[in-house]
């Protein structure tokens, strides 16, 4: 099978598993699009490491464990975003035309949503709106902004957490962490 086309490989490896996935997953999400969107972030990842699944012997096991695992990330990812409390959408949906935006009422609703972020945001200590927005609107990584801002990444840890924190604050969030809880950030 040297000669064998890798995709038609993963394909017939994965293929077994797609509906039990898709089931399980929407079970973790609740949502359709949610667990659509788990699935394939769980299929690219499998097919940048091809090896992984063609050496089990048992997948499911294996492939329950990835899947719960990639769902407790994004869950968490999402808690630690200044927003997840207020708008479920990501960022760049909050930002679009309205036009773009469907209905008259959801443009209005994007709107006032746009408007209270952006006041937040300015009412930032600049050095606290920057990191926010590259991290959190960009989604450039902490070690990526460690680099580019020549600072150390405990401090930019610790700096993300407080303007995140001053964030909820000024959109009436609290800080549903509490005040001494650990900062959690991805690098």
């Amino acid at each position: 099978m040297a000669d064998s086309d890798p995709r038609v490989e993963f394909e017939a490896q994965v293929r077994p598993h797609l509906a039990w996935l898709y089931r399980l997953a929407y079970r973790f999400t609740g949502h359709r699009e949610d667990a659509e969107d788990l699935v394939q972030e769980l299929l690219v990842r499998l097919y940048r490491h091809p090896s992984e699944l063609a050496r089990l012997e048992s997948p499911r096991p294996w492939l329950t464990r990835a899947l719960h695992n990639l769902f407790v990330d994004q869950w968490r990812h999402r808690q630690r975003t200044p927003l997840g409390h207020l708008h479920p959408d990501p960022w760049d949906d909050l930002f679009v035309d309205e036009a773009d935006s469907g209905t008259p009422e959801k443009a209005l609703q994007l709107a006032g949503v746009r408007r209270d972020i952006l006041a937040a945001l300015y009412r930032l200590e600049p050095e606290h709106r920057a990191l926010v927005v590259m991290h959190d609107m960009e989604g450039r990584s902490l070690s990526e902004l460690a680099e580019t801002l020549d600072l150390p990444l405990g401090t930019l840890k610790s700096r993300l957490f407080r303007a995140r924190r001053k964030l909820r604050r000024l959109l009436g969030g609290g800080n549903p962490l509490g005040e001494t809880d650990v900062i959690v950030a991805e690098v």
